[in-house]
């Protein structure tokens, strides 16, 4: 594809790594930066290489061959694969609630009714145990004792769960960017021990002492779905329809989640706005 600004798509792949690495001539790179403010995809693409490059950064700086090796294996698969190049998303991991089934880097709404519906999110959490991969519990005191009564009655007992470091909860008693950072690193914990998938349960806690004003939750579910979108893992945030706010279910049930869980029903939300204009809206929301 070719942007309005006249540059290729292609030719944007191909001095991306010279562009982070601040070592293009200063015409080329004002071609490229011309290019994205144009071009989404392009803007997409160089997010998710400045992570790929910062964790080739982070291997251990090494003499051998193998490692060289290594490093240009990953730049050239993810060139060759990386979600510019996008391919139809296979959803395979389910979900453990009304047989929906979603994709690694999914953020997924999920609007609950009545206690059934709510008691349903434990079998998220123990699908994932089942299957031996890493559950995150982000929630208020009284929705993570109800998920830990609900994984008992699964056959999972919370204890042996975490002492396998199969379970972790985070605490929401924090502000919106430590609790980024946690959920970071739990997930890239898991991938470096070898597990295929990590699952993030949100039972917010809108307006629970310690935890962050509505403005930061909102901050938070905005900033998630880009945070987790190139990582192994699904996060699935509840939303009580009776007891919230309609502002609060707009914001962030609606807006802040590509795809929605209502009814037994996963389906692509177009009510979805995206990070950016979310947050820049909001900055300005009395």
């Amino acid at each position: 594809m070719v942007s309005s600004t006249g540059m290729p798509c292609q030719e944007l792949v191909e001095l991306v790594t010279s562009y982070l690495d601040d070592a293009l001539r200063p015409a080329e790179r004002a071609r490229c930066d011309e290019h994205l403010r144009a071009c989404a995809g392009c803007r997409a693409y160089l997010a998710q290489m400045e992570l790929v490059v910062g964790a080739l950064r982070e291997l251990r700086r090494s003499d051998s061959d193998a490692n060289g090796a290594e490093k240009a294996r990953l730049l050239g698969l993810f060139r060759a694969k990386g979600l510019h190049h996008p391919v139809p998303l296979e959803r395979s991991v389910p979900l453990g609630i009304a047989d929906a089934y979603a994709a690694p880097g999914d953020h997924i709404g999920y609007l609950w009714e009545d206690d059934q519906e709510f008691d349903a999110t434990a079998g998220f959490l123990a699908v994932g145990l089942e299957r031996d991969e890493v559950c995150v519990l982000l929630g208020h005191d009284a929705a993570n004792a109800r998920m830990l009564s609900g994984l008992k009655r699964h056959g999972l007992p919370p204890d042996d769960m975490r002492r396998r470091d199969r379970l972790h909860t985070v605490s929401g008693q924090q502000p919106a960017d430590a609790l980024l950072r946690e959920i970071d690193v739990r997930i890239r914990s898991a991938v470096d021990d070898g597990v295929p998938l990590v699952r993030v349960l949100g039972h917010l806690g809108w307006e629970q002492p310690r935890w962050p004003a509505e403005r930061e939750i909102l901050s938070l579910e905005a900033r998630v779905t880009n945070a987790i979108r190139k990582l192994p893992s699904v996060v699935l945030c509840a939303y009580d329809v009776r007891g919230l706010s309609g502002r609060r279910l707009l914001l962030g049930g609606l807006e802040c989640h590509p795809l929605t869980l209502r009814r037994a029903t996963l389906r692509q939300n177009e009510h979805y706005v995206a990070c950016e204009p979310f947050l820049e809206r909001l900055s300005t929301d009395e």
